[in-house]
This record gives structure tokens, sequence and C-alpha cells, in this order.
């Protein structure tokens, strides 16, 4: 197995060597970068694993940083960093493409414990099981990580695929947003506000031109959650 790689993009250098320390602790390299404009040109290098970002850069803010991320790369995961307490930073970043975000003063084994969390929905071996689903004229590839619409490849965030693939699995059956969360995070001492699901689902049905009021694939259910339409 290749070992992990983080890059983490962080102004306040104690923050950033903190990060470093406890991620080298579990065997995965790190490259930090100071600001937004840099962290871009190293990107252009550097290919990680993951991606931590912090909003509040002192060049070019992170929220811009991540919309450049996301014109090239879909794929990669990205944890925004933030000192600020609105939520409206935090939902706005999972709108854009953010895979989850950690908010000042945290928990570095919590942040470790979100991280350890994705790379295992991303890590696949020679003997694992290459499962396919065909539902109508969606296509989904567990191996590739990959979601097609009509032969049409979809650009979709980890956490995006995981949720996808899990109601996709489930055809029919009705999932609360607890259930939908302990899908995405395994980890039992990993906290998450519930509206996190909302704004992956409002994520997907946009990508996948499936409108919450007319849906095709993924239908709400009133007071519970969320379920993935059956044939």
């Amino acid at each position: 197995m290749s070992r992990k790689s983080v890059f983490i993009v962080e102004d306040d250098p104690h923050i950033a060597d903190l990060i470093k320390l406890y991620t080298e602790k579990e065997g995965w390299g790190s490259v930090i970068s100071y600001s937004g404009k840099e962290a871009l040109s190293l990107l252009q290098t550097v290919h990680p694993d993951l991606i931590i970002l912090d909003i509040m850069l002192p060049d070019l803010d992170g929220i811009e940083v991540l919309k450049q991320i996301r014109k090239q790369d879909s794929v990669t995961p990205v944890f925004f960093l933030t000192a600020k307490s609105e939520e409206i930073d935090r939902i706005l970043g999972l709108e854009l493409g953010a895979d989850d975000y950690i908010t000042k003063p945290f928990s570095p084994k919590e942040l470790i414990a979100r991280m350890k969390a994705i790379f295992r929905r991303m890590q696949t071996s020679d003997g694992q099981m290459h499962t396919t689903i065909h539902i109508r004229d969606l296509e989904l590839d567990s191996l590739k990580m990959e979601v097609k619409v009509k032969g049409n490849q979809i650009r979709l965030s980890g956490l995006e695929f995981a949720l996808l693939f899990f109601l996709a699995s489930h055809p029919g059956q009705v999932f609360n947003r607890n259930q939908l969360m302990d899908n995405m995070y395994p980890d039992h001492d990993v906290l998450v506000i519930d509206r996190t699901v909302d704004v992956h689902i409002k994520n997907l049905r946009k990508k996948l031109n499936d409108p919450a009021k007319n849906p095709k694939y993924i239908e709400s259910v009133f007071g519970i959650g969320y379920r993935f339409i059956e044939s």
C-alpha cells in the first residue's frame, strides 16, 4: 500500500506544525503551504491524497482556493479548517465541493479520525469485489469511484460518491440523517451536524440534474430522511 500524503494549507505555523506532527505519527507524508497562491502553485506538482485547507489565508482565501482546485480536481478530499463560527461559511464550503470541515479550536484526534474515515473509503485492494450499479440511465463503479448519467461522467467528491453509492445500493429503503452520517463517518468519536447530509444531497441533485420537487433518483421523505427511488 502506498504511503498517504496530506497537503496542509494553513498560515499559522503552530497549527500547521501540529497537524503535520499528528499526520506523520500516522505514517503519512505531509507538505505545508502558508498561503493560497503558493498552495495552488504547489498543487501543479504535488498530488496529495487529502488537502487540509484553512479558510482565512493572507492572500487568497480558502473559498477561492477551493474553487480553483475543483476546476481541475473533483476527487481529492478537501477538509476546511476555519476559526469562523458562522454556519454559513461551513455550508458554503460544502456546497463548493469540500468534503468536510472542522472548526478551530479543534481536537487533532478528531481531525485524524475524520481523515482515516476518508482514507478507508478511498482504499481499494486487489481482492476487493468490483461492484457496479446500473439503475435506469445511472451507472456507478465502486472501484473507479465513477458515476455516469446517460454515459456521461459526473464529477463527485469522495463523500458525495459514498453517499450516492450507499443510497443506490438500497433502493426504496428510507434512511434518516443519522444513519447516513454513520455510513459517511463510521468513527463514533466524530461529530458532524446533520445539515452536512442535506448539503451533500443538494450537491448530488444539482450534479445529477435531479430536482427535489420531481426527483428521478433521490427522494426526500418528510420528517425522516432520504431514499433512492426504485426502478
